[in-house]
């Protein structure tokens, strides 16, 4: 039971780590604005 727990409270750390390190805004994001140079 208490390795149950543990694991479920590993898996939830991981989540909250990896949603907040790609959720973050960057300085500076590269857009994609369809116009022409973004495809080369």
């Amino acid at each position: 039971m208490k390795i149950g727990l543990v694991l479920i409270a590993i898996n939830a750390i991981a989540v909250i780590a990896l949603a907040t390190r790609f959720d973050r805004p960057r300085k500076n994001p590269k857009r994609l604005t369809g116009r022409g140079g973004d495809f080369e």
